[in-house]
């Protein structure tokens, strides 16, 4: 048991830094996509068509795919005064919960990012030509993401010992 935790614990800081490194590429490519949008309009005065839509699916991808990388590597936002003042036993019980929480949160996202995929996949974009539902997969995709970052690092808790304080990541 203990081997097969450390090695979603390894999957789980391996996946964190490759769906980083993904979003990253993904930050690049909707830079050059608006370097190239504002280029056309200002220079060209004639911005190609396909550079917002694929921007804002671009930026959609980026930011969902760092919120889950946030949930493994916790640097989100939260506000911990209240957390600190607790003994360290209700501080681990508090990061269960709130990981519980979040990981229902990854749940719903995923399930719900996949009835929009359903509803939108006959949608066109028209100047793209492709489904409407291409921005609803990185729901799917970080939705399933959130749920096992939460759950990897609820097992990086209970691997670590008991004076391990869950919330000093």
């Amino acid at each position: 048991m203990r081997s097969s935790r450390s090695r979603a614990i390894r999957l789980g800081e391996r996946l964190s830094n490759v769906v980083g490194d993904i979003s990253a590429v993904g930050l690049i490519l909707m830079t050059i996509v608006i370097g190239i949008q504002v280029f056309g309009r200002y220079v060209l005065n004639d911005s190609p068509a396909w550079s917002e839509p694929l921007a804002l699916i671009l930026m959609l991808y980026v930011v969902l795919l760092s919120a889950a990388v946030g949930v493994y590597q916790g640097f989100h936002l939260g506000i911990r005064f209240f957390v600190g003042l607790l003994p360290l036993s209700a501080r681990r019980i508090v990061f269960v919960v709130v990981q519980v929480l979040t990981a229902t949160f990854g749940l719903v996202m995923a399930v719900k990012g996949t009835q929009l995929i359903r509803y939108t996949s006959s949608h066109v974009i028209p100047t793209l030509d492709i489904s409407r539902s291409i921005a609803y997969w990185p729901f799917v995709f970080c939705g399933c993401l959130i749920l096992f970052f939460a759950a990897s690092r609820v097992m990086q808790m209970s691997r670590e010992q008991r004076t391990w304080d869950p919330w000093s990541l």
